[in-house]
């Protein structure tokens, strides 16, 4: 009688002279596993055809979630070039560490995992000392936080043990998944909102540092999405936040009835702006958060750090390692926000 089912893992097992979980940890390339077994097993498993059961996965990762391990999968999130004690960082970056952290933590754990930080640069903690406490530790999901600059990162890894995914739009090299805000679609959400409420003369104050960061979306967005394409140009000014010095002669020329802000600001910020622009009937932010004065876009940072711990475990459960030759981007939409 033909057999029904195909080649299993416990073929692939019995085959390579390991246990199932052995050859399960082979498969993964995990990195408690020598490389030579890992390469010996896949060789095997291709040989005899083997292919994974996402069914099977799926109900195992069903049964992870439903009881405690002794010791889950971790997730490594790697903080890079953000300081450890969070009290130095303006406050709405305090809240955004503190927001990225909680809802990484919090999906992790739906789905049968932890996660540990690691702040790199910092106590002596260099790239190459962090790959060898990650494959010590038996850690593969990888979580690397944006950059608190306008640089990119570049890290020198063997990517090949890791299933990394960036959060945000750092520039990255090698360029792994991402999940990041979708800043291009923000902005054109917000040019129609404004428009319904019968705004028809913005105007927008950008950081140059974040375009950069960002390339340049927001500001692209605006332009593209203005109402009045002949003077949409003359509607953007860049300036650091705290510093609207030198814009007063362009506002008073230009007479915007709304501006749109890149960053939140307090009561002192807003009160400068209403100052400078008179005539704004309204001034609103594209990076909501609830330490500001503004309304806005909420960029819903915690939703993005619920999807990047998504497309980490994910890319476990499918045996996916390394760089992708086409990595996944994941861009989320914010939600507008008044002020509470």
């Amino acid at each position: 009688m033909p057999r029904l089912l195909g080649v299993t893992l416990a073929d692939v097992a019995r085959a390579a002279g390991l246990s199932t979980g052995g050859a399960s940890y082979a498969l993964r390339g995990h990195p408690s596993i020598p490389a030579s077994t890992v390469e010996r097993v896949r060789q095997i498993a291709a040989k005899m055809k083997y292919r994974p059961d996402l069914r099977v996965s799926s109900l195992m990762a069903t049964i992870r979630r439903g009881r405690v391990l002794a010791q889950p999968e971790t997730l490594a999130l790697v903080w890079v070039n953000t300081p450890k004690r969070t009290d130095s960082l303006p406050i709405h970056l305090q809240h955004y560490v503190k927001v990225l952290v909680q809802a990484a933590r919090q999906r992790a754990e739906q789905l049968g995992s932890g996660i540990e930080e690691f702040w790199l640069g910092q106590s002596g903690l260099t790239p190459h000392r962090l790959h060898s406490i990650l494959r010590a530790r038996g850690i593969s999901g990888l979580l690397i936080s944006p950059a608190a600059g306008n640089q990119g990162v570049s890290i020198d890894w063997d990517w090949q043990t890791l299933a990394p995914v960036i959060i945000g739009s750092t520039e990255i090299s090698p360029v792994i998944n991402r999940v990041a805000h979708y800043h291009f679609r923000s902005v054109w959400q917000t040019l129609e909102r404004l428009r319904a409420e019968g705004r028809t003369r913005p105007a927008a104050i950008f950081s140059e540092k974040v375009q950069s960061r960002i390339h340049r979306m927001q500001h692209a967005a605006f332009i593209t999405h203005h109402p009045t394409s002949a003077i949409a140009h003359e509607a953007v000014r860049f300036c650091e936040p705290g510093d609207f010095r030198g814009l007063a002669r362009w506002l008073k020329k230009f007479q915007p009835d709304v501006l749109l802000l890149g960053w939140q600001v307090d009561g002192k910020g807003l009160a400068q702006l209403r100052e400078l622009a008179p005539q704004a009937q309204r001034i609103v932010t594209l990076d909501w958060h609830p330490h500001g004065v503004l309304p806005g876009i909420d960029p819903c940072n915690e939703v993005i750090a619920s999807n990047a711990v998504d497309l980490a475990i994910a890319q476990l459960h499918r045996n996916e390692w390394g760089v992708s030759s086409f990595p996944t981007t994941v861009l989320l939409d914010g939600v507008w926000r008044e002020n509470w």
